[in-house]
C-alpha cells in the first residue's frame, strides 16, 4: 500500500532538549549554518511523525513560499544540504527522480535514524504544528510545472473561512485517522486547508471564489485504498456524489437540484453514450471556450491516461478504446450538443472559459464544505476526498441526509455571472 506523504512545512520541535540534540546531530554530520539546522529539524519532525513511511520533498531551486505557506522560513538551499548530509551519514534513504525537471526526492528514515529518535526520547507531544494559513491562493500558471502560491490580504470572508477550517482541522486532529493495509499509516499533526486559484476580477469579494478544494494528506488517495481508512478504530464508509458538479450548477443557477434520475444519460442518433464519456464532456465544457475545444480536451484526457504513462490502468486503456470507437460513429460535437440540450437550465453557463470552470468548481467545494461544517458542529469527523465523503459507518444515514439536503450558501454576496479581467483560458 502506498503511504507516501508530502513534506509538511508546518512542523517544529517544541522542547529545548530535542532542539539541542538535533543541533548536535547536525554538527556531527557536517552542517554549519543555522538555516541548515532549521531545515534539519523540519525533516526530522516529518520523518518522526510519519514513522517508517516515505515522504516526497522537492529539491527544486525555488522558494518554498512566504510566511503563510512556510512559517519557519525554510530555504531550498538549506533543505537540499540537509537532505544530502542525512543520506551521506546513513540516516535516510533518498531516491531522486532525476528524469523530472522538478527533481522530486522520496526519502525514508533508516534504522539508524529510528534508533536516534528512541535514544533522544522523541514523542508526538514534542512536535508542534505551526499553521501559517488555513486558506491558500495559488497562481493560475505553474512555474516549471511547479505550483506557485501567492501572498494575500485577508478579507472578511477569508477570516470567517479560516476559523471554520480551524475548527474542522482540530476535530480531525483529535481523531486517530489510519490507513490499514500492508503497512499501517497514521495521519498525524496534519493541516487541512482550502486551496483557491488566483484570478483578477472586476467584481468585489471575488478573491476566494475559484477552486477552493479541500487540501489534506489523503486528498489524492486512490479509491482502492479508501476502504482501508479507519477513524478512531472504526471502519468507514465512502459516500460518493457522482453528480456533484452538476448538482452545484443546478443549485446555484436554477435555484434547485436537478430532477433527472440520471443526468448523464445522453442519446445521439438513437445510441446511448457511455456515461464516462458524457461526464468528461460535462467536466471539460465547464472550463472550455467552446464545445469544439472541450471535445479536443476530452480526447487528450483519454490519450494521456492510456498512452502517455508507463503503466496505464486497464480501465483507462478500455475507456480510451471505447471513446476512439465511438468517434468513428458519432461526431464529438454532437455529443456535446446533445448533453447541453438535455440541460437547458444550465446550458448557457458551459463553455465560458477556464476561469468560469474554476468558479463552478468553487460552488461544488462550497456546498461540500457546508456539509463538513454541519458535521463538525456535531463532533462527527468526515474526510473529503475527490467528490466523496468518508465517514465512520455509524453516521452513514445522518451524513447521507445532510449531503442530499445540502444547499449552496452565497457567503460572499457575488453574482453567478462572472466579470473577470483577461485571464489564462488556454
Amino acid at each position: 500500500m502506498n503511504n507516501t506523504l508530502k513534506l509538511d512545512l508546518f512542523l517544529e520541535i517544541n522542547r529545548l532538549q530535542l532542539k539541542e540534540a538535533s543541533r548536535k546531530l547536525g554538527k556531527d554530520i557536517g552542517l554549519e549554518d543555522k538555516r541548515e539546522f532549521k531545515s534539519l529539524r523540519l525533516l526530522l519532525c516529518n520523518m518522526y511523525i510519519q514513522g517508517q513511511g516515505k515522504i516526497t520533498v522537492s529539491r527544486k531551486k525555488q522558494s518554498l513560499g512566504g510566511k503563510r505557506y512556510n512559517p519557519l522560513d525554510v530555504g531550498y538551499k538549506a533543505l537540499i544540504a540537509s537532505l544530502n548530509v542525512l543520506q551521506k551519514s546513513g540516516y535516510i534513504t533518498q531516491v531522486i527522480a532525476s528524469h523530472t525537471k522538478d527533481a522530486i526526492a522520496t526519502i525514508k528514515p533508516t534504522d539508524k535514524l529510528i534508533q536516534w529518535f528512541t535514544d533522544t526520547e522523541w514523542s508526538n507531544d514534542r512536535v508542534t504544528k505551526t499553521v501559517g494559513t488555513y486558506v491558500t491562493l495559488r497562481e493560475i500558471r505553474k512555474q516549471n510545472n511547479h505550483s506557485v502560491y501567492a501572498d494575500f490580504k485577508d478579507t472578511k470572508y477569508s477570516k470567517w473561512l479560516s476559523e471554520r477550517i480551524r475548527e474542522y482541522d482540530q476535530l480531525l486532529n483529535s481523531c486517530k485517522i489510519s490507513l490499514v493495509g500492508v503497512d499501517e499509516v497514521v495521519f498525524n499533526k496534519f493541516t487541512v486547508q482550502r486551496e483557491f486559484v488566483k484570478y483578477e476580477s472586476t467584481s468585489q469579494n471575488m478573491e476566494f471564489s475559484f477552486g477552493g478544494k479541500i487540501s489534506a494528506p489523503w486528498e489524492d488517495m486512490p479509491s482502492k485504498f479508501r476502504k482501508h481508512i479507519t477513524i478512531n478504530g472504526e471502519a468507514t464508509v465512502e459516500l460518493s456524489v457522482d453528480t456533484s458538479d452538476l448538482d452545484a450548477m443546478y443549485k446555484v443557477i436554477a435555484g434547485s437540484p436537478h430532477s433527472q434520475s440520471d443526468p448523464y444519460h445522453t442519446m445521439v442518433d438513437g445510441k446511448a453514450i457511455l456515461k464516462h464519456i458524457v461526464k468528461n464532456f460535462s467536466l471539460f465544457m465547464q472550463g472550455s471556450k467552446s464545445p469544439k475545444a472541450a471535445a479536443h480536451s476530452v480526447l487528450n484526457h483519454y490519450k494521456r491516461s492510456a498512452l502517455e504513462v508507463k503503466n496505464p490502468k486497464e480501465i483507462d486503456v478500455n475507456q480510451y478504446e471505447e471513446y476512439v470507437e465511438l468517434k468513428r460513429l458519432i461526431k464529438p460535437m454532437n455529443i456535446a450538443q446533445a448533453f447541453l440540450g438535455k440541460h437547458p437550465k444550465i446550458a448557457d453557463y458551459y463553455n465560458r472559459g477556464k476561469a468560469y470552470g474554476d468558479f463552478i468548481a468553487c460552488w461544488e467545494s462550497d456546498i461540500a464544505f457546508e456539509v463538513l461544517m454541519e458535521l463538525t458542529k456535531k463532533d462527527i469527523p468526515c474526510l473529503r476526498i475527490c467528490n466523496s465523503f468518508v465517514i465512520p459507518a455509524q453516521y452513514e444515514e445522518l451524513a447521507k441526509n445532510m449531503i442530499d439536503s445540502a444547499s449552496y450558501v452565497d457567503r460572499r454576496s457575488i453574482s453567478k455571472d462572472l466579470p473577470t479581467k483577461k485571464d489564462d483560458d488556454t
